[in-house]
């Protein structure tokens, strides 16, 4: 599990882009960090009001890479940053309409 989450260059790659779109001043963790660490530094790194906002993502973020992993592993699908990325944009935007505590004030409009 922490080989998909943090140590994978793909899932880096994703981390990164998603960090990037919310203007997050953290980086992705890192491949030899403990990924409940690296993401309690992400929320205390960001504004309070935004923190659960920031948790939300980091989990969904996490559950999108393990499903699209499971994909590519039991589908045959093949593995992509692009599509990936957009998939978790959707989707929190998705959670931010439906009342997601904090999602709404961190997402870009």
């Amino acid at each position: 599990m922490s080989h998909i989450l943090t140590g994978c260059p793909f899932s880096r790659m994703v981390w990164h882009e998603v960090l990037s779109w919310i203007r997050s001043v953290e980086g992705p963790p890192v491949a030899e960090g403990d990924f409940a660490e690296w993401w309690s530094l992400v929320v205390r790194s960001t504004p309070r009001p935004m923190r659960k906002g920031t948790s939300s993502l980091i989990m969904l973020t996490a559950w999108c890479i393990w499903k699209h992993r499971n994909a590519v592993t039991f589908n045959n699908a093949r593995p992509s940053v692009a599509p990936l990325v957009d998939t978790i944009i959707a989707e929190a935007k998705a959670w931010a309409e439906a009342r997601a505590r904090g999602l709404r004030q961190l997402l870009p409009l």
